[in-house]
């Protein structure tokens, strides 16, 4: 066989049924030659988004795989794996390179040592007998540790080569997990059941470990409100009655109500680095931080304990310390009342917010799509995500998430326009859910080309566009711009736009037809359509900065 063949081969043991790409790769035609369908998307941007929330939805059990050409194409996948690496995605991107002897010429891009800064690990197959050897270390690597993205690249030239069929072995690699040391656990232990307001702060890492249930049990036992970060939504259950939201460059009123007043934070699956996707800590605040990657002890933050494994086993190993110590004394916070806490926050939270999310006011508000959004989908069987900016904010803070990967947070790195792709992407990883995305017109510029993508592989979504005709908050940065040249202005019937590209296009004017739309474009969804919602909207920048209320 030879090597392009032999990656395929590897690929078809692994599972993989698609790969994401962007014409030429050598790799293309052999995958597809052992029934690896071809998903082809309009830019290589895109392309990587849809292999990321594939490996999310999946939740790492599949590995979303991308495929473009060399040089030009390699260049242009580049921020979608920025945007991977900073959110801690496995995904494989499986480049071709220049031909060997090309190596070190000016115009020849090196994806490897290009791509070394920001992958998990960067490698190129020189030899075909290198083949399934480099791949073997590339899915054992995106499976054990910290998630994170990996290129390999095949030259032009190696591709061709021949590969004795008697030396080609290859076997699924498995996925190992260490626990934390047990002095750690019986320090974090004690420090949780000395605090009087213990709060629980949860990221991606819980959802990577599959450790929602062994969150919710510490929880309980310990009766802590849990947060968690955008980039770690509904690694908790946002029904739950100790669930106080989740946040990042914005924060629920949950989260305004009650970390402020925290005394020990318990950071669980999260490096505690502050990004867009992940709210900081008020200073002051005793912080015990469980990781899996050691390098993200005490980044930002003095921390009083540090624990390092996986979550979901240190998650086990924490709530049996903790019910053993409570044999012997009680929790410093036993006579507090979370459940009602938590409760009267919510009901406040609704007398303020509801108003917002039902307003008539014209242009239309966008909490009152949001609003009417939230009252329509089921978010049980429902995977959704946002765009960068407002529509963020807008939605994450208050939408309610109730399985993991319902909800695909995302913003360490926040790329203008990743959400269509991560749509698409998820809507192949689960085709019996409704896939969402909620953007911007700024957001629609960058990737609204992929509709035809969706439309022309029969990949199902709903698009939700807020177009007010500007890119709200950026004149606050470029202020001499606005004013003398209209910096932030923008222009477009994007319904028209999609009709052309063949999705389902409406364009919304009145809030009194919000309610309607959506549930038609919900039910075309879910019976396959490509469905585009166009919603003119007023530029409102209504939000609870985490900047102002936590500090820090």
């Amino acid at each position: 066989m030879k090597a392009s063949q032999a990656v395929a081969e590897v690929l078809r043991r692994e599972g993989v049924e698609q790969v994401f790409c962007f014409p030429a790769n050598k790799m293309i035609d052999t995958a597809a030659e052992v029934g690896i369908r071809p998903i082809v998307g309009r830019q290589e941007r895109s392309v990587i988004n849809m292999a990321d929330a594939y490996s999310r939805v999946a939740n790492g059990e599949r590995i979303g795989v991308a495929m473009v050409q060399h040089g030009p194409g390699a260049e242009h996948a580049f921020g979608g794996i920025a945007q991977a690496y900073a959110d801690s995605v496995p995904l494989l991107l499986l480049p071709n390179g220049n031909t060997l002897r090309e190596l070190g010429l000016r115009t020849t891009f090196d994806a490897v040592e290009a791509y070394r800064p920001i992958t998990k690990w960067a490698a190129r197959i020189t030899t075909p007998q290198m083949a399934p050897e480099q791949l073997r270390r590339a899915f054992q690597l995106m499976r054990s540790g910290r998630p994170g993205p990996v290129v390999v690249e095949l030259p032009l030239d190696v591709a061709e080569q021949e590969l004795d069929d008697a030396l080609f072995q290859y076997a699924p690699s498995a996925r190992y997990r260490s626990a934390a040391d047990p002095r750690d656990v019986e320090r974090a232990a004690g420090l949780l059941l000395d605090a009087q307001r213990p709060l629980i702060r949860a990221g991606q890492g819980v959802l990577w470990a599959a450790a929602t249930n062994a969150l919710v049990e510490l929880a309980e036992l310990l009766n802590a409100p849990v947060a968690t970060t955008y980039v770690g939504k509904s690694a908790f259950p946002e029904d739950h009655p100790l669930s106080i939201g989740s946040g990042g460059t914005a924060v629920s009123p949950g989260i305004e109500a009650f970390v402020p007043g925290a005394d020990v934070i318990f950071s669980v699956g999260a490096s505690l680095i502050t990004t867009l996707g992940s709210f900081q800590l008020p200073p002051g605040k005793v912080i015990i931080q469980a990781t899996n990657d050691p390098d993200d002890l005490a980044q930002q933050y003095p921390i009083a304990c540090g624990l390092v494994g996986d979550a979901q086993l240190v998650l086990q190993q924490l709530t049996e310390e903790v019910r053993g110590q409570l044999k012997s004394r009680k929790a410093a916070s036993a006579g507090r009342d979370t459940r009602a806490e938590v409760a009267e926050v919510a009901a406040r939270t609704a007398a303020k917010w509801d108003p917002l999310f039902t307003s008539d006011e014209v242009p239309i508000s966008p909490l009152r799509v949001v609003g009417e959004l939230m009252a329509a989908v089921d978010p049980a069987s429902t995977v959704i995500t946002h765009d960068s900016g407002y529509p963020r904010d807008h939605l994450a803070p208050h939408y309610v998430s109730t399985r993991p990967r319902g909800y695909l947070g995302w913003g360490n790195s926040t790329p203008l326009g990743s959400s269509l792709g991560l749509a698409l992407g998820a809507s192949v990883a689960a085709p019996g859910k409704l896939s969402v995305c909620v953007l911007g017109d700024a957001a629609f510029g960058q990737c609204g080309l992929e509709l035809e993508t969706a439309v022309r592989n029969k990949i199902p979504v709903l698009v939700v566009l807020l177009n007010n005709s500007e890119m709200t908050g950026y004149g606050d940065h470029q202020r001499i711009a606005e004013e003398r040249f209209g910096l932030k202005t923008l222009s477009g019937r994007y319904t028209e736009v999609g009709s052309a590209l063949g999705a389902e296009a409406t364009r919304v004017t009145s809030p009194d037809e919000v309610a309607a739309s959506l549930r038609h474009g919900i039910a075309r969804a879910e019976a396959g359509a490509v469905v585009l919602l166009e919603f003119i909207t007023a530029p409102l920048r209504h939000r609870i900065a985490a900047a102002t209320v936590l500090g820090g």
